[in-house]
């Protein structure tokens, strides 16, 4: 068992938070039922009440693809704090559900679902701005004051999602210069997941032999379409740069098309010390699927001239609003607020600790979530060390070599997952 321990205001904290979103959230409330859990006094009684990150991609995939708007409602409403009451009169595919959603007041946030179904989380707008105070307090404390000097470069593609725009509008009013290098817009683009839901029936088909030439080469096109929009926008970022080559450009990427833009400079003649000014980044997550050579990170740094002490770069996920920023020492800082269990690799019990270091699969209760429950239990392998940082700050760290169960076994199996599915599914049926 770990020796991890919760002060007794944080636990009466939860519980407090417990009390509340049983009444609240109507799975919380018959998983803590079949558990016999009526109040948390500590940590091992939250354990059962997380969430597995699939929970919030049960719904019954016919409910998007025959438009069963209304019933997705009702199994998103299962696992949300408020009401999920919003007329879907008129809505014809899965980006108008969440555009109406919105209007209600529901900021549902979604995975890319590229690998098959999307998962959708409904936030509220106080876990947006918790969130992005959060994104603006991280940068600060790296040393990425709040100055309007930089030209700033959203470099990955512009999805039209009103999270990734809230992020993008907020950075550009905090930092940008008032002639910053203009940022291009696909105006009007309402179909990402629409998009990405194609993505993800094709490749069923293809699986199982029933996917149609025709359909196949439609997405085929329309994906050729859309990375060459990229490739256009990262051309006319690269050509801003070099116009700009000694003035501080503040970037906001993933690092896979951070490494592309890099790739584009040096086809332009570019060679790295040739860009002088002093660059920052701001990314979170690893590659996200994407192969790149060993040392792209380093390749990047170089040619955009980008010291670490300009580089925020945090852990997080869609399921959490708090993020846990890198230091220079290699380590991921858990904030306040957030809670950090590592659980066996199942997400049935504590992870055995040795030496104040422990390994096994990530899960977190954030405090400050609004629209759900705020545990959940991620798909992660991680290290932890509890005994604080070479770099001298204390508290639990994470070291850097975070890993997908997913890629490491045959399947991302959590025991509990099944029995919460039905508990959603209960809902939805019912």
């Amino acid at each position: 068992m770990s020796t991890t321990t919760t002060p007794r205001d944080t636990i009466e904290a939860l519980n407090e938070r417990f009390q509340q979103r049983r009444q609240q959230v109507p799975v919380l409330a018959k998983r803590a039922e079949a558990e016999g859990i009526t109040g948390i006094r500590g940590r091992e009684d939250l354990i059962p009440l997380l969430f597995p990150h699939t929970t919030y991609k049960s719904y019954p995939e016919a409910l998007v693809s025959k438009g069963q708007w209304a019933q997705l409602n009702r199994w998103l409403d299962s696992l949300s704090t408020y009401r999920v009451d919003v007329d879907v009169t008129g809505v014809e595919n899965i980006d108008d559900w969440i555009a109406r959603l919105e209007t209600g007041g529901h900021l549902v946030s979604s995975s890319s679902g590229t690998s098959g179904k999307g998962s959708f989380l409904n936030k509220t707008k106080r876990d947006r701005e918790t969130s992005l105070r959060n994104m603006l307090d991280g940068l600060a404390e790296t040393g990425i004051r709040p100055r309007r000097s930089w030209h700033v470069i959203p470099v990955g593609p512009d999805t039209g999602l009103s999270a990734h725009n809230a992020t993008r509008d907020l950075i550009l009013a905090t930092y940008s210069r008032t002639d910053g290098i203009p940022i291009p817009h696909s105006e009007g683009r309402k179909d990402h997941h629409q998009y990405l839901a194609r993505i993800a029936a094709i490749r069923k088909a293809m699986a199982d032999g029933t996917a149609k030439p025709d359909e196949v080469a439609a997405i085929e096109a329309d994906g050729a379409r859309r990375q060459q929009e990229t490739e256009e926008r990262l051309r006319h970022f690269a050509k801003h740069i070099v116009e700009r080559r000694d003035e501080p450009i503040f970037f906001n990427s993933m690092f896979a098309p951070m490494f592309r833009l890099c790739e584009i400079l040096r086809e332009s003649g570019v060679s790295e010390g040739d860009i002088t000014g002093e660059n920052a980044l701001m990314t979170g997550g690893g590659l996200k699927g994407n192969t790149l050579p060993a040392d792209y990170q380093a390749q990047i740094f170089r040619m955009l001239n980008i010291a670490p002490a300009r580089f925020f770069h945090y852990y997080s996920m869609q399921e959490l609003n708090l993020r846990s920023p890198k230091c220079l020492d290699g380590r991921y800082h858990v904030p306040d607020g957030l809670l950090l269990f590592v659980l066996d690799p199942d997400g049935e019990s504590p992870a055995p600790e040795s030496d104040g270091q422990a390994e096994g699969r990530a899960a977190f209760f954030d405090l400050t979530i609004d629209g759900r429950w705020g545990g959940t239990i991620s798909g992660d392998k991680i290290r932890v060390d509890q005994r604080g940082c070479p770099c001298g700050r204390s508290g639990q760290t994470i070291f850097g070599d975070i890993a997908r169960y997913s890629d490491l076994r045959d399947d991302d199996k959590i025991t509990c997952a099944g029995t919460i599915d039905a508990y959603v599914r209960g809902f939805v049926e019912e």
